[in-house]
């Protein structure tokens, strides 16, 4: 696979261009602070319970 492939996509009416590798880094960042704040979220939830 090539990480440096450059990926050209459109968000709104910007044009974006972007290497494939930065483009999975951030998909990668995005997953795991959505998982960590779904456990950080369950957590606070079990000591809200009486």
């Amino acid at each position: 696979m090539d990480l440096n492939k450059i990926i050209k996509f459109k968000i709104g009416k910007e044009n974006w261009e972007m290497p494939l590798g930065v483009l999975l880094l951030l998909g990668g960042i995005t997953l795991i602070m959505i998982l960590g704040g779904l456990y950080v979220g369950f957590k606070f939830g079990e000591q809200m319970q009486p």
